[in-house]
């Protein structure tokens, strides 16, 4: 019997990459859920055989349509989005950051996805891309990783107002994103006097992180927690290093100088990053530093038995393979 999964964020570099290994997968059929069906990439996704629906997570009746029949359902949440929409800042409340703002929103839109999930009949699987909860872990000695917070807290939100949906649920939380160079300044090597390249990083240097290729990875994590039973947290990367190794890593790939790694305050990486985001992503590297990895309640792609399979990439085999030529020129 040919079951369905319908997956959100199919535009983006984690539902693409569900989509991806699902398409490869035998007894499945996909449903792609975008906001606008005139873009290209829908029409990319159609001519791969995914039937692509227009739906919107502000629309509540717009999902339960896009959801109906589903076996699977993979949901990601953005957070981002809309801190870099103008629209965005003529709707904060008085004294109300930008980060608070995106922190509500994408709490509101992961509750509109997981209620009309749980009304889904046909429904095994509720695999909800989310992250620790910052905030409750350090004991509020970080409060601005909003982006993190949110997220733990839609799965909060299932655990205490959806039982049945929580029963079929499993998360994915994803490691740091190897291509976060690209859009955060603090997460790439910052070129020195002397010509060599070093890490600014605030926190605890030696502390370990958890790297990921989310366009290559993200769907066959999530294949991994369809196929298992629910109530998995399924920590998703290929790489566990230290700053001290991810810098060497980074400079012997460029064939640059290492600089190493400067250990920095939050409000100086925050100040270095600017931004609206400056602080939320400064706390953000600090607080990993101290999530514990090694927690028996997180399942690591190395478990997943062999008969599932979990392929993952290896931070090497990203640098080997990205081109670094526009950050070396600046």
């Amino acid at each position: 019997m040919t079951k369905l999964i319908v997956i959100l964020g199919i535009t983006g570099n984690q539902g693409a990459s569900v989509a991806d290994v699902f398409l490869q997968e035998r007894g499945w059929k996909l449903r792609g859920v975008t906001r606008d069906l005139t873009k290209a990439s829908s029409s990319l996704w159609i001519a791969k055989g995914v039937e692509m629906v227009e739906a919107d997570v502000d629309d509540p009746g717009s999902l339960d349509r896009a959801f109906k029949g589903a076996s699977a359902i993979f949901a990601v949440t953005d957070f981002w989005g809309p801190m870099y929409d103008p629209l965005s800042y003529a709707k904060l409340r008085s004294g109300q950051s930008i980060n608070e703002y995106c922190y509500g929103l994408e709490m509101k839109r992961g509750i509109n996805i997981a209620n009309a999930a749980a009304l889904v009949d046909s429904l095994e699987r509720f695999v909800f891309s989310s992250l620790p909860n910052i905030k409750a872990i350090t004991k509020g000695k970080y409060r601005h990783v909003y982006h993190f917070d949110a997220k733990a807290d839609v799965v909060t939100y299932i655990k205490d107002r959806l039982p049945e949906l929580h029963m079929k649920t499993s998360e994915l939380q994803l490691g740091e994103f190897a291509t976060n160079w690209q859009v955060w300044r603090l997460r790439r090597p910052n070129k020195q006097l002397d010509g060599s390249y070093s890490f600014l990083v605030p926190g605890n240097i030696n502390g370990s992180i958890a790297i990921v290729v989310p366009r290559k990875d993200t769907g066959f994590f999530v294949r991994a927690l369809v196929m298992l039973p629910p109530g998995k947290t399924l920590l998703g990367y290929g790489s566990i290093l230290n700053h001290q190794e991810y810098a060497s890593l980074w400079t012997r790939e460029l064939g640059v100088p290492n600089g190493g790694v400067r250990q920095v305050t939050v409000e100086e990486a925050a100040a270095y990053e600017g931004g609206p985001h400056g602080l939320e992503l400064a706390e953000t590297v600090a607080s990993v530093m101290e999530l514990d990895l090694t927690s028996p309640d997180l399942l690591h792609p190395s478990q997943i038995p062999p008969e599932i399979g979990c392929p993952t990439t290896s931070i090497e085999e990203y640098l080997r393979n990205e081109d670094f030529s526009a950050m070396l020129d600046v």
